[in-house]
This record gives C-alpha cells, structure tokens and sequence, in this order.
C-alpha cells in the first residue's frame, strides 16, 4: 500500500478516499473498501498490481473497463464514480455493494428457487441494457454478480468486456482465449473476439442449470427435470436454448431470456396482481392477464409486464396518480393505427388514477441506446420514423406534449414506436431540466416538434442543444459531420422562436424528401461510368489547304499533258 495510499493521523488514503479494508482480489487487481468523506459515503476502489503498471495490455484493459462501466447506467450494474492514478498505481472508484455475491446466494439452501431466479431475470435486465449499447460482458459467473441487502443483484468486472462496433474492441490476438472456462460458450473457448450477446446468453443458462440441480452442466448433461421430477419441463426449454451449441439456436437476446424466466415462475415476489390494475373500462382485458414484472415504479406511477393466459402476449399495464391526464389521448388511439404509435389495447380509469394497456416492445426504449453518438444517417432513421408517428397523432388532433427518449420505443423489428401520449410530466430529481420542454413551455404541435428536434439533436451530437447570443443554434462541433442541409433542419426543429420553427411535422418530412432526392440523384451521377472523351479535333492552317489544292491540279494537268489531250 505504500506506492499507491498516503497516510495521515494512522489513515490510509488513496486520493481523497479513507481506506478502511480490503475486500478481495483478481488476477490484476486488488479492492478495497473506503469512505468517500466529502460524501460520506462508502466505495469501492479496484486498484491495479504494481507490477502490472507497466504491461501497456493490462493497463489499457484496466482503463478501459472504468469507461465501459462509467457509460452503463443502470440500476442492476456496478457504477463507476472515479477514476486517478496514485504514485505509480492506477486505480477507479465504484459504488460499494454492502452484501453478498451471486455465488454465495445460490450455494444458500436457505434462499428459495424462486428468489434465485427472480434476481437471474433481474441480471437479464442489466445484461440487455449492457448489448443495446454495444457492450458484451464476456465474462457473466456467479462471483461476478453482487447482490445487495435488498436482494438487488448488481453486475460487475467487465474487466474484459467487448465493445461493439469500436476500432479500440480488440488489439490482441484473435484466437486468444479470455473468461472463466465453466461459463464460456463453445465460440468463446476457441477465440474471444468471435462472440457476440449470445456468448452472456449462453453463461446465464449455466448458472440457470446450476441454480435448477446444484451443479453445471458437463457434457452430455442431463435435462433438469429429469434430474428433479420437481422442476417444471419449462426450464428444460430455457435450459435448451440457453445451452445450444450454436449461437443461432439460443435466445437472441438477454430480454428474452428474462421474459422465459419470468413466465415460467410466473412473476415476481412481489404481490401485486394483474388485477390490482383493473378499473373501469379495462377490468375484462386485466382479469386475463397474469403479473409478470415492474418494468418501472416511482411515487407517480407505475409500468407492469402481463401475460395473457389465452393468448400467451406480453402487454404493458400503466397506472398514474394523475387524475385523467393521458385518457382521453389513449381512448383515441385505440380506434387509430400506425406503424410508429404503440398500439393501445384499452383505457379507463377514475378522477384519481389513470390506468392504460398497450402492446409491450421487446426492444426497450430509445433512452436505453443514448450512450453512444450515432451518424447523421441512422439517427435520421430514427428521426423520420418518430416524426412519422407524431404527423400522423397531429392530423388526428392528438398532442403528445411530453415527447422523450424514454417513450421512444423498439419492437421487436426495431421499428420506433411512440408511446404516453398526453401522459403527465415529471421528474423524481427536483429541480432537473426538462430539456425537452419548448421554450414556451405548453403543449402543442410545434412543441412535439421542438421536443422530436431535441431527440435528433442528442443522438446526432451527444449533447443538449445550446444556442449564442442571438439564439442561433450551435452546431459548430459537428459542422464537418453533419451535412449542411441537415443542419438547417436541426436549426427549424429547435427554433426559439415559434414563428421560425417548423409549423407541422409533414414541413420537415418534404424538407428532407427533398434533400434525400438531390443526394440520391448526385450518388447515382457519382456511380455513373465516365464516357470516353471524344477525340480531340484538329485544325488544319489554311497554307497547307491552299498547297494541297495547287499539288492535286497541277496532278491532273501532268496526266492530261502526258495522255495527249493537249496536242
């Protein structure tokens, strides 16, 4: 401890943290516990072997795990607070998780099976989170997974974590081997950089089998039921297709897992049930459904995943303390289609408590994808399918009037559905801006507008949108990254002014069909094979006509003189 913590008044301090015990150790690393006093608050601190600090490798992994973690926000994954350097030793700061591991959870014979796999689903979530941004753990096992003393699982170590899509994803050798060789898929144990979601997929159906009989599976291993007659044959099937061998056999994604956990349990410890959301209106829908999951719960409201017993659908069932706010809006929408609104199957409600069912998006929300900038192009394709949804609820006369990433959803084709039309607006932080929010700060379509213009504006530029002195929006940053005509729209979505915004969404559909023609039209001149230049005509001096003609009669002359013509 000497090369990386100061000591003062018998304290050890690495940086500005008190260090009041150590945790454990890894391979490259040791953690400590310490007391973050300007908050009074206790971390962790994972701080790197001195004899490590020079393996330009092991440093670059050790850095960039703090970064990987630090752009995952998520209430089931570990957060990084800090990060510095002490002496010659590097270290990060991350929240301290005062309980147990995942490990000691599922060795507990005292923790039903239920709980276990309740907190697995829960790990899914984090999981699903992590692959939607590019971010595959690569090394998903038990120690890894803390669990709190609420029994929240938290994931953590993604010291070897790949990110997806970046030119920094892989620099060492393509057949090296990186993990923990009980959890690792087929593909992984022979390269790690041939992976993908699948591979976490895959570690989470080993730890589901040790949860189910008490051991991994090992070879040609048993089906769980046939090990406990007990267990139902719906873990077999997950078992199955968390286990394949194939990465195109396995559940494609962490969020179906979860949705398979979850209705094989069939809900969470929680006691709520789907018919604690039955009120007027939509009592006949509810008393069908069974209570899968909270997707979310605030003191506002709340947002529950159901099954449908006949049909086996997944729907969504929100509940606000509002009063009426968003009923009205939800009761038009389930007459009305289209392909970018989520489609609402009911509403109802009293003067108190709003209560709406809409289809469930497998995809997650927009907010969930935000941690990376995207290109002009793919953003566009977001911006053009959320203001397709928005002209067609404003040609219906329905606001939204609080448009946001967070109610910007994916189904399962990744197509953009919009939802919470007319729904109340609030935030848990007091005082956090609303920076979707119009200037003039009431709802309305051009309101919708400048809130869709913020959306574009954030995935385009990774930042809120700022304006100079004469409310010119600044663009600068990205000038030579966006293109000019693109600019411009950015600039009429998020006017000021109202008188300069765009007045309806179909303005800046025609404004953009109308660039996308002009570029498409330059591309296809571009792709065009170039035409021979025709050759290059000369001129003759008119000396040499002149001579040409005087050579050819004075020819013609010889031959009549020659012949006798003359004589």
């Amino acid at each position: 401890m000497t090369q990386v913590a100061t000591q003062t008044n018998k304290q050890v301090r690495i940086g500005p943290y008190v260090v009041t015990g150590k945790i454990g150790q890894g391979g490259i690393a040791e953690i400590f516990r310490a007391r973050q006093e300007s908050l009074n608050r206790d971390v962790a601190i994972k701080i790197l072997f001195a004899k490590l600090c020079d393996d330009p490798e092991i440093l670059r992994r050790f850095e960039r795990e703090s970064v990987v973690i630090a752009r995952l926000n998520h209430p089931n994954i570990v957060h990084v607070i800090d990060k510095g350097k002490a002496g010659n030793r590097y270290y990060f700061v991350m929240e301290y998780v005062d309980g147990t591991s995942l490990r000691e959870v599922m060795d507990s014979e005292k923790i039903p099976r239920r709980t276990k796999l309740e907190m697995i689903a829960q790990v899914c979530k984090a999981l699903d989170y992590a692959h939607k941004n590019g971010v595959i753990h690569r090394d998903i096992k038990p120690a890894n997974v803390l669990v709190d003393r609420e029994g929240n699982p938290m994931v953590a170590d993604f010291g070897i974590a790949q990110i997806v899509g970046s030119p920094d994803a892989e620099v060492t050798a393509s057949d090296m081997i990186m993990g923990t060789l009980a959890y690792m898929s087929p593909e992984q144990k022979i390269s790690s950089t041939n992976v993908d979601q699948t591979t976490d997929v895959y570690a989470m159906g080993v730890i589901i089998y040790e949860i189910l009989v008490g051991k991994k599976p090992m070879g040609r291993f048993k089906m769980p039921s046939e090990i406990d007659g007990t267990i139902p044959p719906e873990y077999d099937i997950i078992v199955q297709h968390c286990l394949a061998q194939e990465a195109k056999d396995r559940y494609q994604s962490a969020e179906e897992l979860k949705n398979a956990i979850l209705n094989a349990i069939g809900g969470g410890t929680s006691q709520k049930k789907a018919s604690d959301y039955a009120v007027a209106d939509v009592e006949s829908f509810v008393g069908n459904c069974q209570y899968l999951d909270t997707i979310k719960e605030t003191k506002f409201s709340s947002t529950v995943l159901v099954e449908n017993k006949v049909s086996k659908k997944f729907y969504v069932i929100k509940k606000h303390r509002k009063g009426e706010a968003g009923r009205k809006e939800a009761k038009l929408l389930t007459t009305l289609k289209h392909k970018n609104i989520i489609n609402v199957l009911g509403s109802g409600g009293d003067l108190r408590n709003t209560v709406i069912v809409c289809d469930y998006a497998p995809g997650g929300s927009l907010a969930d994808r935000m941690i990376r900038r995207y290109d002009w192009e793919k953003a566009m394709k977001i911006g053009l399918q959320i203001a397709a949804g928005l002209d067609f609820a404003h040609k219906n006369n329905i606001i939204h009037g609080n448009l946001r990433p967070s109610n910007l959803l994916f189904d399962a084709e990744d197509t953009v559905k919009i939802a919470d039309f007319g729904m109340p607006v609030h935030y848990d932080a007091a005082g956090k801006k609303n920076w979707y929010s119009p200037p003039e700060r009431k709802p309305s379509r051009q309101g919708d507008i400048y809130a869709a213009g913020v959306v574009l504006h954030q995935l385009m530029t990774g930042r809120n949108p700022s304006y100079d002195a004469g409310g010119n929006l600044r663009l600068d940053d990205v000038a030579g990254q966006i293109p000019d005509e693109i600019q411009k729209i950015l600039s009429k979505l998020l006017a000021v002014r109202v008188a300069l915004r765009y007045k309806t969404v179909n303005e800046m559909l025609l404004d953009y069909d109308d660039y996308d023609q002009r570029r498409q039209i330059a591309l296809r001149r571009q792709q065009l094979p170039q035409e021979e230049p025709l050759p290059e005509k000369k001129t003759v001096p008119g000396w040499m006509i002149a001579a040409g003609i005087a050579i050819m009669i004075t020819t013609i002359l010889v031959v009549l003189y020659v012949s006798g013509t003359f004589n």
